[in-house]
């Protein structure tokens, strides 16, 4: 669902989302404080308010334009992809932590606001992140050769499933670095090397047994 706000000066809005992400990223949504983002950003309340109607609209606000940054910074130049889906998925994930890793908060922020969900925006966040399932699913697609996949597959849903499988080992992983690190926060360091899973996925984890 997007997020409706009132037009307001470009320079204005970017300064409080600006404010907003620093203050969501090193508190979480629950123990951000509205009087600190606009101390941050030199606007009074009734101005936030006046824009952003609470809290909630003000949080996913700054979730869709990380979204929007995201995909510009990852489609703005050519992506020369593997015809491979594997290999493809690798490329795409190195350019998503270089894209995270020029902006180590943001990409905090992020990884956060997805790793544990805050149960009052978890069904609008559920869908954003459906849709980045979604689009990588299409852009993995149109690029791929779809003749190496064994006759009766379907190319989607191969996608889609090898795309759940390293989310929820990521999620997992992530996860657990997460709550390992006292201050909270996640680095783009923290990301976890896809390729050993990648190659079980590809390859499958019995031996092929010979013939008889």
């Amino acid at each position: 669902m997007e997020v409706a706000y009132k037009p307001m000066e470009p320079d204005k809005k970017q300064t409080i989302l600006q404010a907003a992400l620093v203050e969501f990223y090193h508190k979480g949504y629950e123990g951000a404080s509205t009087n600190q983002i606009t101390k941050a950003a030199g606007v009074s309340k009734g101005i936030l308010f006046h824009y952003f109607s609470d809290k909630r609209t003000l949080y996913l606000t700054v979730v869709d334009e990380c979204l929007k940054h995201y995909y510009h910074s990852l489609t703005s130049s050519p992506m020369d992809l593997s015809e491979d889906l594997f290999q493809a998925i690798e490329q795409l994930s190195q350019k998503k932590m270089d894209v995270f890793k020029s902006d180590p908060i943001r990409f905090g922020f992020m990884a956060k606001t997805f790793l544990i969900m805050p149960e009052e925006l978890k069904a609008d966040l559920l869908l954003k992140q459906q849709q980045m399932n979604e689009d990588s699913i299409h852009l993995l697609a149109s690029r791929i050769d779809q003749s190496r996949f064994r006759e009766g597959i379907d190319p989607k849903q191969a996608i889609e499933f090898v795309l759940l499988s390293l989310e929820s080992l990521i999620t997992k992983q992530m996860t657990k670095r997460y709550d390992e690190k006292s201050t909270g926060e996640l680095e783009a360091s923290a990301a976890l090397d896809t390729k050993p899973y990648l190659d079980i996925l590809r390859y499958g984890i019995y031996r092929k047994e010979g013939k008889e």
